[in-house]
């Protein structure tokens, strides 16, 4: 056998260990439940040409790309840190980690602030379409996303009019994204005012 094929064997199997080390992660990082009554309030964006929801309790607010400070050796898809009113916030661009690869912050992008797991950052998506309401029954859970190392963040399916909405759990999402912690990430509480805000 030659040196290449042994070699991608080799890293086969580095792929295969490092995909069950981040399933048993996984299980670790268990969200709280859904309702299972009532309503799911949630923040739906376009990233790409998928839609995506955010639970609106870890929302903050919205605002237009601006320059960030870049990280060295930080993943390809963490843009760098956003200075907000003071405060450091490390900003993940979900297009670039659902593609694995280093994307060019547009012009027309914006920026979700959150707050998760007294941790506060910021998402790049292409554009906020606006807050729904779903009933929680409609929550179907995302089964399949389980046995996916593509989507582990993927929380639960949502369905309306326009199709399909994909709920995700930011403690997945940071805990599979290389996320460098901000400075002071429990400093400020959350201003649930969606819309455009100032940075300074």
């Amino acid at each position: 056998m030659s040196r290449q094929a042994d070699m991608e064997r080799e890293l086969a199997e580095l792929k295969r260990r490092i995909y069950e080390l981040e399933r048993s992660s996984w299980e670790v990082l268990a969200d709280d439940p859904l309702p299972s009554s009532g309503e799911l309030h949630v923040l739906i964006c376009r990233v790409e040409e998928s839609r995506v929801a955010l639970q609106l309790d870890v929302v903050e607010r919205a605002v237009p790309a601006a320059a960030m400070a870049p990280l060295p050796e930080a993943p390809p898809w963490v843009q760098g840190l956003l200075i907000v009113r003071g405060q450091a916030l490390p900003v993940l661009d979900v297009a670039a980690r659902l593609g694995r690869c280093r994307r060019e912050l547009e012009l027309s992008d914006q920026i979700v602030l959150c707050q998760a797991d007294q941790r506060r950052f910021g998402l790049v998506v292409q554009e906020v379409l606006g807050i729904r309401s779903f009933a929680a029954s409609e929550a179907a859970a995302a089964k399949q996303a389980a046995s996916m190392p593509q989507g582990p963040y993927v929380r639960a399916t949502l369905h309306d009019a326009d199709g399909l909405v994909l709920l995700f759990s930011l403690r997945r999402l940071l805990a599979t994204s290389d996320i460098p912690a901000g400075d002071d990430p429990a400093a400020g509480g959350p201003d649930r005012a969606l819309g455009e805000a100032s940075t300074r």
